[in-house]
């Protein structure tokens, strides 16, 4: 069984109490104050319910009372200590249901109250998920200058901008709302990626995180999936990359066939002048 104290606010297990002037008076033993409820006393001087007692002292649990001293008594035998003396000879009646509030001079034990549960968070509007915050570069995402007329890293100057150049398509608005509803799932995460891959948008996708990042800087996921950008964005330049060996060597040996062809062309330049001076010079056969 335990009781809220009104001054530290703890719930505090009922150790000893004692009664004054059919009062209860539970002291916490964490900080010492001192709760009073007064209790209720049917006219038939039988005394009060285990439910009763506990509902006007402030004090729930089971029907057992913990005493100082080890000892635990019934609730009911508790409650009739508290109760007003007697045993009178009036003819039983119905009991009363209604309990006598505490007075207002003496302090009472506050009633329990009742945290609830964290309530779900709305799903954050298309500006909060698509543009840039204020102070940002509406292109790369970068920091903005104040006094900036044109972006330090990627070059754009700001009244030139037309968000429409930026933004994604329909269907990658789309999974992104889908990916902000499940953000916590990093499936989700690469699910989006491979859709933005697909679809030849990585970059916007990367700007999309940095958007994200530049809302909540500390976003593991984002930072995350950020990396996983690069990571991809590389391969996809490294694929790219790889039909251009073939041609490489072909230009090799273009060349080289070229190199060939220039000097049998000068080996036969130079022989056809020097017959032609033999000729000239009536040296010939």
């Amino acid at each position: 069984m335990k009781f809220q104290c009104e001054a530290c606010e703890r719930l505090i297990p009922l150790e000893s109490f004692r009664v004054e002037a059919a009062v209860l008076v539970v002291t916490c033993q964490r900080c010492g104050a001192e709760s009073r409820a007064r209790t209720s006393v049917r006219a038939t001087g039988e005394s009060a319910s285990p439910a009763q007692t506990a509902v006007s002292s402030g004090v729930s649990g089971p029907a057992q009372v913990a005493v100082s001293g080890g000892a635990s008594i019934p609730a009911a035998h508790a409650a009739a200590r508290v109760s007003a003396s007697g045993e009178g000879t009036s003819p039983p009646r119905a009991p009363v249901d209604t309990l006598t509030a505490p007075s207002p001079e003496r302090a009472s034990v506050a009633p329990l109250r009742m945290v609830r549960g964290a309530t779900p968070h709305a799903a954050p509007d298309d500006e909060v998920l698509f543009t840039p915050p204020a102070g940002h570069c509406p292109k790369c995402v970068s920091v903005r200058r104040p006094t900036a007329v044109s972006c330090s890293q990627c070059g754009l100057v700001y009244a030139n901008f037309v968000a429409e150049d930026h933004t994604p398509s329909a269907e990658l608005m789309d999974a992104w709302r889908a990916l902000a509803a499940r953000w916590e799932e990093w499936p989700e995460h690469e699910r989006f990626l491979s859709t933005a891959m697909g679809r030849g948008e990585l970059a916007s996708a990367g700007r999309l995180y940095r958007v994200r990042l530049a809302r909540v800087p500390d976003d593991a996921m984002a930072q995350r999936a950020r990396e996983e950008v690069v990571r991809r964005a590389t391969l996809v330049v490294t694929t790219e990359a790889e039909p251009q060996g073939p041609s490489l060597l072909k230009r090799r040996l273009r060349g080289g066939a070229i190199a060939v062809l220039s000097l049998v062309l000068l080996v036969l330049l130079t022989y056809v002048m020097q017959r032609m001076r033999m000729l000239f010079s009536g040296s010939a056969p």
